[in-house]
């Protein structure tokens, strides 16, 4: 849907600001005054005060870096970084292309490469803490934008053109899931074919030290920085959705686990669920 259709298009021309303690973009007519997500209880305000950068600044001092971890997926990441500093997805089939999550920036270079890709036919995030820098993918490919309303109140950056209620199939085989949960409009992404699950902020891993692949433990949380557990309901909700995907690798905004599934994401659950939740992580070979 491009912005020429919009009534209030020019809301998507004022400048970008960057946080440098989050990542989060806003656009304002001039630097903003504080952060939404800093404020949000799932983060913390920056102890020194805010600190803004323009796009250009972004792009100078966090390279965008790419590489192909499994064929046909693409992943997109800045190092260094200030904020979050999640990983972007670009998922190729045979019909288009999708982006699940971004980056925090995407260089010149990067969005040339994915023109060379094929540009991206559909874009969406899991939640507000990986959004990123979405607005330069919608500006620069016009893609389709899905994501939850729930989090739309976030999503003042960019435009959402295709709100979905539960599930949506955006692409043949990838399929969006509404969790809840981390974020009222908190959604995961199935690959069918890959059996890979983009599971957002979900679940969280700690990696092997001799293997960036696999993961040692396996948490869930409403608010990682903070460690606030999940809700009964929202565990149940949970898995609820996971339980008929039948994924076998589990990739989060930061990790690409291949060791871990379904079957270890359900032992998560219905051990806090015969208990009580918690956020503390689960070595996964106490799981099974």
């Amino acid at each position: 849907m491009s912005p020429g259709y919009l009534p209030f298009a020019g809301a998507l021309e004022l400048p970008v600001f960057f946080c440098d303690n989050c990542g989060f973009w806003q656009r304002h007519f001039a630097e903003p005054p504080s952060c939404p997500l800093c404020l949000d209880a799932r983060h913390v305000v920056p102890q020194k005060g805010w600190s803004f950068r323009s796009q250009q600044e972004a792009e100078q001092l966090f390279p965008c870096h790419w590489d192909e971890p499994e064929e046909g997926i693409w992943r997109f990441r800045n190092e260094p970084v200030n904020g979050i500093g999640s990983h972007s997805y670009l998922i190729q089939t045979k019909v288009g292309n999708m982006i699940f999550e971004s980056c925090a920036v995407y260089s010149r270079a990067a969005l040339d490469h994915i023109h060379s890709l094929g540009g991206v036919q559909v874009l969406s995030a899991s939640h507000p803490h990986s959004y990123g820098a979405l607005w330069q993918i919608q500006d620069r490919f016009d893609p389709e934008l899905a994501l939850h309303p729930g989090d739309l109140a976030w999503s003042t950056a960019f435009c959402v053109t295709w709100p979905f209620d539960d599930f949506l199939e955006p692409l043949p085989g990838l399929e969006l899931h509404w969790t809840g949960g981390h974020f009222d409009g908190h959604a995961v992404l199935f690959d069918r074919t890959r059996k890979i699950l983009f599971c957002g902020d979900a679940l969280k891993f700690e990696l092997a030290a001799d293997n960036p692949r696999h993961a040692r433990t396996i948490s869930t949380h409403k608010a990682f920085v903070r460690g606030v557990p999940m809700t009964p309901n929202e565990l149940r909700r949970y898995r609820d959705v996971f339980a008929p995907l039948d994924f076998r690798q589990t990739w989060t905004p930061f990790e690409q686990v291949t060791n871990a599934g379904r079957r270890e994401a359900l032992a998560l659950i219905d051990g806090m669920l015969s208990t009580r939740p918690h956020a503390a992580p689960v070595p996964l070979v106490d799981l099974l």
